[in-house]
């Protein structure tokens, strides 16, 4: 079973701000289920030419302390492959994570938004694996647990526009740096994925 809430709104200054929590409980197999999760992010809308937009966010998702204890305390993400939700590779999911995020959008054209972030991970529990964006295990545990925490960082830039009312082109390029425990548990290579995407809409009304 998941609770959750989900608390939105504008605060003074130009600040507009979200918070989500999620708990989880129940059982699986002779396991008990004791896992949470949470999301907090804050965005300032400054006024003046190309209309920026200062993100931060910081986002946490348990994971397991003992293997095989009893007791499961990772977060189940529940609905996969949320794109660009922790990185605009889609390397990382919301689970077994402390994930931070800042970032700037400008439109220095009419609907034709330019972005850039930056993002940093660490596992929530160095005795739990890492997971990817689907919610598999990426990263196995690593035996007698992790030495260091920190999965790594991804630089985001990416730029959308309409180029009919119905047709919009984006492209983007994420560039991950690995950390110290993807040196430790993998030969620890930087990735990188350039991509060109077309989305048409039906019958829109915009």
């Amino acid at each position: 079973t998941t609770i959750g809430t989900r608390v939105a709104g504008q605060l003074p200054v130009r600040l507009d701000y979200g918070v989500e929590m999620a708990l989880q409980r129940g059982g699986l197999d002779q396991d008990a289920i004791n896992a949470w999760a949470g999301h907090w992010q804050v965005r300032a809308s400054l006024p003046g030419w190309s209309a920026p937009k200062i993100t931060s966010e910081y986002n946490f998702a348990s994971g397991d302390d003992v293997a095989n204890d009893g007791r499961r305390q990772t977060f189940d993400q529940l609905y996969p492959t949320g794109h660009d939700k922790l990185g605009l590779a889609d390397q990382v999911g919301w689970r077994n994570v402390h994930h931070l995020r800042e970032g700037i959008e400008v439109t220095p054209i009419k609907a034709t938004p330019i972005s850039l972030n930056y993002h940093s991970w660490w596992l929530a529990s160095t005795t739990d694996g890492l997971y990817s964006a689907s919610g598999a295990l990426l990263v196995p545990r690593v035996a007698g647990g992790a030495t260091n925490s920190h999965v790594g960082q991804e630089i985001d830039v990416q730029v959308k526009g309409w180029i009919t009312r119905q047709l919009q082109l984006a492209g983007g390029y994420p560039y991950i740096i690995s950390g110290a425990f993807l040196k430790e548990a993998t030969p620890g290579a930087s990735y990188s994925y350039p991509y060109v995407m077309a989305t048409y809409v039906f019958l829109a009304e915009r």
